[in-house]
């Protein structure tokens, strides 16, 4: 049962872009895990948690929803049981009156036969979920990938569109400096790199146009990696709206750390990136009641990893990084006061 219904949450996940939440045990409950939408009025959030036939009727609906509009900070909750069962055939009439299974009045109900991997019932609130989660129970034609990566491009659009960003400039700076493993400095500075003298000048544009440009091919590949990683995930948890101003805000902060800090000319999107795990801590930190204490050692991990690799290898802008670092704290801070606590 528990394999059958992860893997309907994971397809639902790739597919229909479901988010996934652990909820608290209780009672009637077959999976620690829901998964929740938004629905069409823009307020309500769609919410389905997964039981099996024997002990539905056990859930406390009421203390879910409450337990729920706590931990996703929305009271405007609606409640769908997906009930798993083995009893009935799709031969019976399952809207017959006489039927054997009881909706609770304060919640949607669909009904799936795990046996022929279908939605057999669903009440009328629920229908729009009950297609979503037959497409996903068929989810087996090789032709569906095809959309469905359309859609995983879609929802990560800013990310792939700033790793193309820096690939064009690195293309434009190798061929200019005749060499596609590395760049030229002279090359660098002409195309906007960070100069503190020039800047002093009044080129102030160098402060954005110097995280565009990458020294070599192994430290464009780096920064395309970290970003692809934590892009996706928050743009994924920010929206595209608040990612953008994240990165870039970021970006600039880093700029004009390493301006103040540090007189070596520079480049690089790694003080963007250092924003987005910024970002990604305060999310981290914010939702530390939902998501635990493991996630946020990760990303505190991961970011000292980063500033004791960048303080042990020469040629590398610290300042900037820590610039970044302390952009993406507070800009995603800012951004989400009213969203999580």
């Amino acid at each position: 049962m528990n394999s059958y219904v992860d893997g309907l949450i994971d397809r639902l996940y790739k597919i229909y872009n479901f988010n996934i939440i652990e909820i608290e045990q209780h009672t009637g409950v077959c999976s620690k895990w829901a998964v929740y939408s938004q629905a069409e009025d823009g307020n309500t959030l769609n919410v389905m948690l997964f039981s099996n036939i024997k002990d539905y009727e056990d859930i406390a609906v009421e203390d879910i929803i409450y337990s729920l509009q706590r931990s996703l900070q929305n009271e405007s909750i609606k409640l769908i049981q997906v009930v798993i069962d083995k009893k009935y055939g799709v031969t019976q009439d399952i809207n017959n009156p006489q039927w054997d299974y009881k909706v609770n009045p304060h919640c949607g109900m669909i009904l799936i036969r795990p046996d022929l991997n279908q939605v057999v019932y669903c009440t009328e609130d629920a229908k729009n979920l009950a297609v979503q989660i037959s497409g996903a129970l068929h989810y087996v034609r090789q032709k569906d990938r095809k959309a469905i990566n359309g859609r995983e491009i879609s929802k990560f659009i800013v990310t792939y569109i700033l790793i193309a960003l820096n690939v064009l400039v690195y293309f434009m700076t190798s061929y200019l400096s005749g060499n596609i493993f590395d760049s030229n400095l002279n090359v660098l500075v002409f195309m906007g790199a960070k100069v503190n003298s020039l800047i002093d000048s009044g080129q102030y544009y160098r402060l954005f146009s110097c995280m565009f440009l990458h020294a070599g091919i192994v430290h464009l590949g780096v920064n395309m990696y970290s970003l692809y990683i934590m892009g996706t995930f928050i743009e994924k948890i920010y929206g595209r709206f608040k990612y953008i101003i994240i990165y870039f805000i970021s970006g600039i902060i880093s700029s004009i750390t390493s301006y103040i800090f540090s007189p070596s000319i520079s480049v690089g999107a790694s003080g963007a990136i250092f924003g987005l795990l910024g970002a990604a801590l305060i999310f981290a930190l914010k939702m530390k009641h939902q998501i635990g204490k493991e996630f946020i050692m990760n990303i505190m991990s991961v970011i000292a990893v980063n500033l004791i690799i960048g303080f042990s290898i020469a040629n590398v802008d610290n300042f900037g990084h820590l610039g970044g670092l302390v952009g993406g704290i507070v800009m995603s801070w800012l951004l989400t006061l009213d969203k999580f606590s």
